[in-house]
């Protein structure tokens, strides 16, 4: 019984979620009015394209069928006879399973696009291939239920192709980014200058498309409006960029469906050279900030890699001895000094291999990662030798913290008792004017000191 309620519960949320999927894309294809040339019923691009490509890309296969509902409904609203309505859908599903499939394949794909693979698997598979197979679906059923003379499928087929691919090339990455990732962390001054390139953005268009001025004049605010969204690519993080992209594109694509400003200066230039221009922008704006994402991972990794220890991930001996110069000099005395070192790490290497050994050292450096405080500088000094340095840390509250980890490591040890970890300490204050490097070889003579004194209890 409880089997057959977990079925149908199954069964009425697959439903409701493709129930929702189909209204979303419906309300898409309403939206999609907005860009209807003038005197034209059909728009010159799909935003339920792109959206139904996220849809697949961020829920799965499971949202295929709410997207061939929504074609389905989307076609048979339009007055569109119901053969050719599921021929169009079949098509629509294929425009977004074949890409969505050849990308869930690859394994470098990124929900933030912020690497060449993403973006050539958008573009290739979403942008180009999947509306084309769409579009020849789409010019077959024509053909076939005889909806259309044979000399216009040529220009169907290509008005159905770019109809689909700016849905994606437009709608995909913005929804992509901002639905599949977390929202960035922006500070102060990022957003003040995010928002003046979008401000003086906007303005710039909007200007175009409203302001009565000499051609010559709308052309040089053109190449300006493409050199501050090229500048809002480097500037910006992905996020911010691909924003900044899919609300110019949208501005500049009602623009000119509606003959709007002095960009027309009262002629009607083919709508398929700015449809060029904008899809140009956009492919070249996501490379750029793909590109800028790509060195931005690349120098913090670099940074990453000359402070920390690359096994454990704590800090190194050269960070160490940068902050040992810091501390010297200010005024966060009195600070103790921990050395640490694994009681019998050669024998764990002889016997188990140095992967097991290896491990001892980063369970060892998990476990002071979660015992030290925040600004303890907790670092792995080469080898077996650990040290940590306790700024504004007196003699009796070092005695406590090492009492602390002497506790953590009994819990530990109990819960890992097939592969515990044993370790000597020794500890050293030093007040205002004491020399750092003294007290660390004072805490390294403390640590050798309790070592022996373990190893003659053994042999005890």
């Amino acid at each position: 019984m409880h089997q057959d309620n977990k079925n149908i519960n199954q069964i009425v949320s697959y439903i409701g979620k493709s129930v929702i999927i189909a209204a979303i894309y419906f309300l898409a294809s309403l939206m999609g009015g907005i860009f209807r040339l003038n005197g034209t019923a059909i728009p010159i691009v799909w935003p339920q394209t792109g959206i139904a490509l996220v849809t697949v890309l961020l829920l799965g296969y499971t949202a295929l069928p709410g997207v061939f509902l929504g074609s389905l409904i989307t076609a048979l609203a339009s007055g569109v006879p119901l053969q050719f309505s599921i021929i169009n859908a079949f098509g629509n599903i294929l425009a977004v399973y074949i890409p969505a499939y050849f990308i869930f394949q690859q394994r470098d794909f990124s929900k933030l696009l912020n690497n060449y693979v993403s973006i050539l698997l958008l573009v290739l598979f979403g942008v180009i291939i999947g509306p084309l197979i769409s579009a020849m679906i789409n010019v077959i059923g024509l053909y076939s239920l005889q909806l259309s003379p044979i000399e216009s499928l040529p220009s169907n087929f290509s008005n159905r192709w770019v109809r689909d691919a700016l849905g994606v090339l437009i709608f995909t990455p913005f929804l992509f980014v901002w639905l599949g990732n977390p929202l960035p962390r922006l500070k102060k001054e990022q957003i003040i200058e995010g928002l003046a390139i979008f401000l003086a953005i906007i303005g710039l268009i909007l200007f175009i498309f409203i302001g009565e001025i000499p051609p010559d004049v709308v052309y040089s605010i053109s190449y300006l409006v493409i050199s501050l969204i090229i500048f809002a690519s480097v500037r910006n993080q992905i996020h911010v960029s691909i924003l900044i992209n899919f609300i110019t594109a949208v501005i500049f694509l009602w623009g000119i469906t509606h003959s709007q400003g002095s960009l027309f200066n009262g002629s009607t230039p083919s709508y398929r050279i700015y449809l060029y221009v904008i899809s140009l922008m956009l492919i070249t704006s996501q490379i750029i900030s793909t590109s800028v994402a790509m060195i931005n991972a690349a120098q913090m990794s670099l940074s990453f890699l000359s402070t920390h220890d690359t096994l454990t991930g704590l800090y190194n001996r050269l960070f160490l001895e940068t902050e040992i110069k810091r501390l010297e000099n200010s005024r966060q005395f009195p600070i103790s000094v921990v050395m640490a070192d694994i009681d019998g790490l050669k024998d764990i290497n002889d016997t188990f291999g140095h992967s097991t050994g290896d491990q001892v050292l980063v369970n060892l450096a998990n476990l002071f990662s979660d015992v030290f405080r925040q600004e303890d500088i907790v670092s792995r000094l080469g080898g077996d030798e650990f040290v940590i340095l306790l700024p504004n840390t007196n003699a009796s509250i070092a005695k406590k913290i090492i009492k602390r980890i002497e506790k953590q490591t009994i819990t530990y040890n109990k819960r890992h008792m097939d592969l515990p970890i044993y370790f000597s300490m020794g500890i050293s204050t030093a007040k205002q004017g004491e020399s750092l490097e003294e007290h660390l070889k004072n805490a390294d003579n403390l640590m050798y000191e309790e070592k022996q004194t373990k190893k003659r209890g053994i042999k005890t």
